[in-house]
Order: structure tokens, then C-alpha cells, then sequence
């Protein structure tokens, strides 16, 4: 008798641990999925829980989030409700069915328009003593394996001004020859924000042209002063000081000059008016990871020989670099496209309108 009271005064005390409020969810949860899996219906349920999708996925919304941090301020990134509603809109617009094909038909055109910005940059490095050999040889060649075959440009045994004409039209048409794929990039900046005028191909085009001159002319700065830089401080090092001098430099100076250069991509090309601070979160986005892959392969060139797969293997290294680059520039227009949305507006204003806006007030 004593040890049936005793069963029924346990069963009680159980039952009423088993209890809980509505301020417990957590605890809810934990039991009532324990207990599905436990009874004979659960047993027999095939889940279609993807648990390694479910871990990309927190990867992708915790470093979303750690953009966020660092790119708003205070007072926004305190408003959960807004900060959820980005990640979760960001998410939405990633794992779509056309982010499947975008960034892979994109990457195409950017790896066509590499060689005639490579071109363009080398050529304009020429006219400075040693710059373009320096260019090819002590730097992209640490970068990209086998890249001098390339962008090897020939000789004109020619007069003067002959030699200088060939060199403007060898300019141009490289500049045309890459216009196409930032020309498609203008294009996909105003459907993704939702612009009204998407604009016509030629427009487009004639666009992507000033964009591709726009950046050879930044990476010939940017080279130039660099390469100024590593003239200076290289010669009192010996070969092991220098190489390493020379990943960590180009780690630090990477981080700085795709910051601002992803920066004036994302405020500048499309067709609309855009905030500075509004592509801020994007640029970071696009800005660490391509900075890592190019510092980090560009590290592993010099451990592996890919010298002895030739042109192939300079062709397969570009073809992962562009498409690396092409991706995260791509999801850093989508966390754009969110946080404009999100903190700005739903609509977005024509540059046109606005300077003819502009100008009429004055």
C-alpha cells in the first residue's frame, strides 16, 4: 500500500514538472518535438528537414547581420523589427530561383571584359618608366598564375605617331569589347531595385563603356600608387622580406581599394539616385570576401606550380576568380536593394528627374 502511494505521489510531482507557461516556448518546443519523436507516428514521419541547408542558412544570416553592425547605426540596428525584415528579405532574393543563373550568365561577361581592362591598365602603366613590367611581373603574376601570356602586347615598330595611334584604338576597342557585360550589370542593378526604365541595350551599352574607363583608369591609379610605394620600400629587402611584405601589403591595400572602388560602383552606375550610406552594407559584403580569395590564392600561386598546366590552368583560375568576384557583387546588390528598401524608401528616383528637379529650383 505504502509503495503504491508512493508510485501516484511521484506520477503527480512528474506530471507537474511537465507544466509550463506561455513565457516558455523554448521548453514547449523541446518536449513536444521529444515526444513526437518518441511516439509511434513520429517514428514513421520522413522528415524533409534539410539540416545542411538550415546551417547555410544561419551562416549566411549571421554574417548578413555582422554587415548590419558594423554599417548602420545605433539606433537602427536596435530596431530588431527592421533589422529581421532586411536579413530575412536579403535571404529571400538569395536563395530565389533567378539567383540560380544571374551571377553564373554575369560572370561570363565580366571574365570577356578582364583582358581588355588588363590591357588598358598595362598600356597606360607603359608611358611610366618600368610600371607595366613591374605590373605584370612582381604583382598579377602572384595573383593570377600564367596571367603574362595573356596580356602580353606587342611591340609597334613603327613611328611615333603611327605607334600612339594604334595605341588609342587598341584602347578603344578594348574599352567597347568590355563595356557588354557592365553594360548587363546596369541593367540588372535597375530590375533587381525595381526602376521603373530599365533602359535599352544601347544606352546600356554606351554606359558600360564609361564604367569599364571609369575602372581601368581607377586600377591604373591605384596600381600606380602602389607600385610607386613598392619601388621605394622593396630594395633594402632581402627575397624572403619582400615576398612577405609583399602579401601583407597587398591584403591591406586590396581591403582599401575594392572598399571604395565596390563603393563608387554601387553609388555611381545605376540609372536611379542612391545614398552613400544606402550602399555601404553591400560594399562590405562585396569588399571581405574578395579580398580574401584574391590575397589568399594569390598566396597559394606561390606554394603550387600552376605554370605547368599553361594556358589552361590560367583560363580555369580566371574563369573561379571572375565567378567569385561576379557572386558576392551580386549579394551585395541584393543586401543593397534590402536596406534601401527596408531604411529609404519603396521607390526609387530617377537621376534624370532629380537633376532636372534640381535644376528648375534654382
Amino acid at each position: 500500500m505504502l509503495l503504491f502511494l508512493k508510485f501516484i505521489i511521484l506520477n503527480m510531482a512528474k506530471k507537474q514538472r511537465q507544466i509550463y507557461t506561455g513565457l516558455e516556448l523554448k521548453q514547449i518546443k523541446k518536449i513536444t518535438n521529444r515526444k513526437n519523436r518518441s511516439s509511434w507516428a513520429g517514428k514513421n514521419i520522413i522528415s524533409n528537414e534539410n539540416r545542411r541547408w538550415d546551417f547555410f542558412e544561419k551562416i549566411i544570416k549571421y554574417f548578413l547581420r555582422f554587415i548590419l553592425w558594423l554599417t548602420t547605426s545605433k539606433i537602427g540596428w536596435k530596431n530588431k523589427v527592421k533589422t529581421n525584415e532586411l536579413v530575412d528579405r536579403t535571404y529571400a532574393k538569395f536563395i530565389a530561383k533567378d539567383s540560380a543563373f544571374i551571377p553564373f550568365s554575369l560572370a561570363f561577361y565580366f571574365l570577356v571584359s578582364f583582358v581588355p581592362i588588363s590591357t588598358i591598365v598595362i598600356v597606360l602603366l607603359s608611358f611610366i618608366d618600368d610600371y607595366n613590367v613591374i605590373f605584370v611581373n612582381k604583382i598579377i603574376t602572384r595573383v593570377i598564375p600564367g596571367v603574362q601570356s595573356l596580356l602580353a602586347i606587342p611591340e609597334f615598330k613603327i613611328n611615333e605617331g603611327a605607334k600612339y595611334t594604334a595605341i588609342l584604338v587598341l584602347l578603344l576597342t578594348s574599352t567597347w569589347l568590355g563595356s557588354s557585360g557592365w553594360g548587363r550589370f546596369i541593367y540588372l542593378q535597375n530590375y533587381i531595385y525595381g526602376h521603373e526604365n530599365l533602359g535599352n541595350f544601347f544606352l546600356n551599352r554606351i554606359k558600360g563603356f564609361f564604367v569599364v574607363l571609369g575602372i581601368s583608369i581607377y586600377i591604373f591609379l591605384a596600381s600606380a600608387l602602389y607600385i610607386t610605394f613598392y619601388k621605394w620600400i622593396t630594395p633594402s629587402f632581402s627575397l624572403t622580406g619582400e615576398t612577405i611584405f609583399f602579401y601583407i601589403s597587398l591584403f591591406i591595400y586590396l581591403l582599401l581599394i575594392l572598399y571604395l572602388g565596390f563603393t563608387l560602383i554601387y553609388k555611381l552606375t545605376p540609372s536611379f539616385k542612391l545614398q552613400w550610406n544606402s550602399v555601404l552594407p553591400g560594399v562590405l559584403v562585396a569588399s571581405i570576401p574578395n579580398m580574401i580569395f584574391i590575397s589568399g590564392f594569390g598566396y597559394l600561386t606561390s606554394l603550387l606550380k600552376y605554370d605547368q598546366y599553361g594556358t589552361i590552368g590560367t583560363f580555369l583560375y580566371l574563369a573561379l576568380f571572375v565567378s567569385s568576384l561576379t557572386y558576392f557583387t551580386y549579394m551585395g546588390l541584393i543586401v543593397n536593394e534590402s536596406y534601401f528598401k527596408t531604411y529609404y524608401s519603396s521607390f526609387t528616383i530617377s537621376k534624370t528627374a532629380w537633376i532636372f528637379k534640381r535644376f528648375n529650383k534654382i
